[in-house]
């Protein structure tokens, strides 16, 4: 290749470069005076008011203030609290507490008459024989003879001290059954069923005569309302030889003692008993 040829292809590359070059710089140009105007549209504002109309725009250099921060001391009102310090509830179990009531019994000694008093310490003299004496068959006899004793005082109008039972208060009567039960009772622990060896036809009414001395023994009108059946006196009043029997042949514990049992007739206990019934 010529050398003028190759300067003329270097050359026609340069000018060619140096276009394309200016080129480019006039598109630059170009987009920078469009951003510019993009800005300044921005920037600028055109402000209409009634018929004012402000077009011209001055471009200002704004400098972004620093923010002033001030500190404002505030005092708060501080509320004076009352703490209460509650204690821990303890549960109590629902238990029903009921109140003891004590009743102080009051002992009264009962008043008796002279005629009770004679009664009672006669039989509290038999009671302490009966007691404190062997069983033999002379102690057996008479405590048969005791018994009928008893029952003469308390059914058939006998006396003991010269004294009948009508003829005591109801506070003797009550203390004269007492003994006579626990002279009953101890005699009956020493010789268990004594009262059948007494009398075979009246061995029922002496134990019917047994029973209303236990119950008088706790409540004297249980006794008195009640007495003995007919069947009862009538029974015992017929074996008055049996009765004799003992009587006579036997020492009862019960001194001082007036039967009517054995001093009386059949015929005339019988009529005393009819109008004793009916009184």
């Amino acid at each position: 290749m010529k050398k003028s040829t190759y300067i003329l292809i270097v050359m026609g590359f340069v000018i060619i470069l140096g276009i394309g070059v200016l080129i480019g710089l006039n598109i630059n140009n170009k987009l920078q005076n469009i951003n510019t105007n993009k800005n300044n549209d921005a920037t600028s504002n055109v402000v209409k008011n009634d018929d004012v109309e402000v077009s011209e725009v001055k471009e200002v250099d704004v400098k972004t203030p620093e923010p002033v921060v001030k500190v404002v001391e505030v005092t708060v009102p501080v509320e004076t609290v009352e703490v209460i310090k509650e204690e821990p509830k303890v549960e109590i179990p629902n238990t029903e507490v009921k109140a003891e009531t004590k009743v102080e019994t009051v002992s009264v000694n009962p008043i008796y008459s002279a005629k009770d008093t004679k009664v009672i310490t006669a039989l509290e003299e038999t009671y302490e024989n009966v007691k404190n004496s062997e069983v033999t068959e002379k102690f057996s006899d008479s405590a048969k003879a005791t018994f009928i004793n008893i029952v003469d005082f308390l059914f058939y109008n006998g006396t003991i001290k010269d004294v009948t039972f009508n003829e005591l208060t109801d506070n003797g009567k009550q203390k004269v059954l007492e003994l006579a039960h626990k002279i009953d009772e101890k005699i009956e622990n020493k010789v268990p069923n004594y009262k059948d060896k007494i009398s075979s036809t009246a061995s029922k009414a002496f134990k019917s005569a047994s029973e209303l001395i236990k119950k008088g023994s706790a409540n004297l009108n249980d006794f008195l309302k009640e007495k003995l059946s007919t069947e009862n006196y009538n029974a015992i009043i017929n074996s008055k030889e049996d009765i004799i029997y003992y009587s006579k042949n036997a020492v009862s514990f019960i001194k001082e003692h007036g039967s009517k049992l054995i001093s009386s007739a059949k015929e005339k206990l019988s009529a005393w008993y009819s109008k004793y019934k009916n009184s």
